[in-house]
């Protein structure tokens, strides 16, 4: 007979954070999913004073799960007002859209479960790059950090499908949109843009308008540098700044804070100088 304290502890009463035990969630969920035959809107929990209890239901396997559970259809639920996305929302949006996941899903994924406007929001917030280390998970195709197996033949083949029939070279911003966040990155530790410009027989944009050159806030600067440093180890040089075409980034985070106060918020060790 396998003695008492040998014995695994019941499921029912495995903890969820803050006492929410799945026989807590079962409980609490049963009279407010009376008479429904579809899962409830984040926003119908709230509005119901059960902020906490949606929260633990993300926690314990996400509300696909629950649903199941309890016996009525799951049914995603686009916005039917203009989202405000803020981190948090996009990190409360992203645990429960990750949950058992071991790889960052393509953008196809979004998109094919509903959830383009969650994606575009984590272009501009950083970019897949940040999320996916955030989470702790790998992007497919990925060898390691920023490369992720973009051999030459593949930054070509991308290239040509993204350009297209346009004669003018893409906007960091349009390579942001089109979450090829990483392509770019690529790019800039390859032959860089110019090489491929050239070879794409198209122009580039020289320089940006004075009130865009001006408005380095930190939040921009915080997010330039994230996704500049994706998959990094060390904390760049300054040349490795001005070859990537970056130099302005670096001239606003020596303005603002200063190299050290940067490399200590993205948690880089600075590279010591040579004797």
């Amino acid at each position: 007979m396998t003695p008492p304290s040998a014995r695994p502890p019941a499921r029912s009463t495995q903890r969820r954070g803050s006492g929410w035990t799945d026989e807590r969630i079962r409980k609490e969920l049963r009279p407010f999913l009376a008479d429904r035959t579809e899962w409830p809107t984040y926003r119908e929990f709230e509005r119901s004073g059960l902020k906490a209890l949606r929260d633990a239901v993300t926690r314990a396997g996400g509300a696909r799960r629950w649903a199941r559970k309890m016996g009525v259809r799951f049914v995603r639920h686009p916005p039917g007002y203009a989202p405000i996305w803020t981190e948090d929302r996009i990190r409360h949006d992203l645990i429960e859209y990750l949950a058992g996941r071991s790889v960052w899903p393509s953008r196809a994924e979004f998109e094919q479960d509903g959830l383009t406007h969650l994606r575009n929001a984590v272009n501009r917030t950083g970019g897949p790059d940040r999320w996916a280390a955030e989470f702790g998970l790998p992007r497919q195709n990925r060898l390691s950090g920023i490369r992720r197996g973009w051999t030459r033949e593949a930054i070509e083949a991308t290239l040509r499908d993204f350009i297209g029939e346009s004669d003018m070279w893409p906007t960091r911003r349009d390579f942001e949109q089109a979450g090829l966040s990483g392509l770019l990155s690529a790019i800039y530790t390859s032959e860089g843009p110019d090489y491929w410009a050239r070879r794409f027989k198209v122009r580039r944009h020289r320089g940006a308008s004075p009130s865009r050159r001006a408005i380095w806030t930190e939040q921009r600067i915080r997010q330039d540098l994230e996704a500049f440093c994706a998959g990094r180890e060390v904390w760049p040089t300054e040349r490795e700044f001005v070859e990537a075409d970056r130099g302005l980034l670096y001239r606003a985070a020596s303005r603002t804070g200063g190299i050290g106060y940067w490399a200590d918020q993205l948690g880089l060790p600075r590279r010591r100088p040579r004797a």
